[in-house]
């Protein structure tokens, strides 16, 4: 299917604004280790509005797969990134392995989140849109986090890479996300 869901389309709206505005701040306000848990409050802001819309309970489940999925998927990436040295994350409140514990909260507690945003039937254009807004601004949060001295690249790591890394991580989430049986959405 090709066509836009509305509703979809004005909440990808309300979070590039919002994704836009959090940048700014912390371009022009950095807030050094901080950093990490305004984020995760911000996933969780987000998942308890996800929550506030009254989904039901297999519906909560299958977003709570969506996120641990991201959550395994991206220590395992993160490991191998920090192994292979390629990055590095400081100033955490504690690593699991090379894994900053804020980092496992943000990325359970933000693809919950996301999967309970998601509209009930694939669109391409509805899908396409939101893989390129969260590919980008996971790319700008990582500039963000070097910013504020939380991470460094290293080993020939890039941006772009950084970018072409989150299109395969929320392609892979979408189609998943549209996997699960839909008595589960």
């Amino acid at each position: 299917m090709v066509n836009l869901d509305r509703p979809h389309a004005a909440k990808l709206g309300v979070l590039f604004a919002y994704f836009c505005l959090l940048a700014y701040a912390l371009w022009n306000y950095p807030v050094g280790y901080q950093i990490l848990p305004v984020l995760v409050l911000s996933a969780a802001a987000w998942l308890l509005y996800g929550y506030s819309r009254g989904p039901k309970p297999a519906e909560l489940r299958a977003a709570a797969f969506i996120g641990l999925f991201l959550m395994l998927f991206d220590f395992a990436v993160q490991n191998a990134g920090a192994a292979l040295g390629l990055w590095q994350v400081t100033l955490t409140a504690f690593h699991v392995l090379h894994v900053p514990i804020e980092i496992m909260l943000l990325t359970l507690i933000g693809g919950t989140a996301w999967a309970l945003a998601q509209p009930k039937k694939f669109g391409l254009i509805d899908s396409a849109l939101d893989i390129a807004l969260f590919s980008v601004f996971g790319m700008v949060g990582e500039f963000m986090l070097i910013r504020n001295g939380v991470m460094s690249y290293s080993g020939g790591w890039t941006p772009a890479y950084a970018f072409a890394g989150y299109l395969v991580t929320w392609c892979m989430l979408t189609w998943l996300r549209y996997r699960i049986p839909a008595g589960a959405r």
